[in-house]
């Protein structure tokens, strides 16, 4: 590897980064009603002016986690922007007053359109509601998180009828790799500095880790998207199934867990086999 080229990449991502923020918070931010508009052309027009609750969550924990690390973007206008997506998210995320389920689209002014039957509005409410803890301060916020991202490992690892998903007597048992690397990103994010939290999510983190692993098959060969519950490759179209940029990502989650727990072996099978080979076979 020609380590010269790094600054020079750094460089070309800052200027990206530049450029893609001043898009965004010159084009997205609803001043009416708080959140963010995310349907927008390239000339940033508003298309569609719906509103994907994992999309406000991505956006509001992208605005704090640069306010909170990178010192250009330690702007009044960012936190202003995130802390009044939150706000919207916290009034109108959940389907009903009662519900941990959040829905999956909202109208502009915070009504439930639809409801999708997995978990992952709701880990982006939990990222969004701890990133706002980290640059509030506010309490309410991690208590939001940490009662959601519990709810969110009942439904993973004990019931997930609260999901609303039927079970068919015709559906074999699945083990998608969404699932786990999701969850461990959500770990990472809620045990960031804080040792009561990593003790919490100790052995969920661990759990994580080997229901991912289970995903490299074919000798090592191929990072398949859905796997059988004992980790066995999958007949039909869902077992042939492999997505890259998704295998990067998990790989990406693998390699901050090895490296909090000082596991050389994880850290080698991240970089080679969740990172390198789907990159180089992609």
């Amino acid at each position: 590897m020609d380590l010269s080229q790094l600054p020079v990449w750094r460089q070309k991502i800052a200027e990206e980064l530049d450029r893609v923020m001043a898009f965004w918070t010159k084009n997205s931010h609803d001043q009416e009603h708080g959140g963010f508009f995310t349907c927008l052309s390239e000339d940033g027009a508003v298309y569609d002016d719906l509103k994907y609750v994992w999309l406000q969550g991505r956006q509001v924990w992208m605005y704090c986690r640069l306010y909170r690390k990178v010192p250009r973007f330690h702007r009044a206008d960012l936190l202003s922007a995130a802390v009044s997506a939150g706000e919207f998210l916290l009034h109108h995320a959940r389907v009903s007053s009662g519900s941990m389920k959040c829905a999956f689209v909202l109208t502009r002014d915070g009504k439930a359109v639809k409801v999708q039957r997995t978990i992952f509005s709701e880990c982006f409410y939990t990222m969004a509601m701890d990133e706002l803890w980290r640059v509030t301060g506010e309490q309410k916020y991690k208590v939001e998180a940490v009662a959601m991202m519990d709810q969110i490992v009942r439904w993973v690892r004990e019931d997930p009828a609260g999901l609303g998903r039927p079970v068919m007597p015709g559906v074999a048992p699945t083990n998608s790799m969404a699932v786990p690397m999701m969850l461990l990103n959500l770990v990472d994010q809620l045990e960031e500095g804080d040792e009561e939290m990593a003790q919490k999510y100790w052995a969920l983190g661990s759990w994580c880790a080997k229901q991912i692993l289970h995903h490299l098959q074919r000798e090592g060969e191929a990072v398949l998207e859905n796997v059988s519950e004992d980790g066995k490759e999958l007949p039909g179209c869902a077992g042939r199934q492999q997505n890259p940029g998704h295998a990067i990502e998990a790989g990406w989650f693998l390699l901050r867990h090895a490296m909090k727990r000082q596991d050389p072996k994880l850290k080698s099978q991240a970089i080679e086999k969740f990172m390198l080979l789907p990159f180089h076979v992609g």
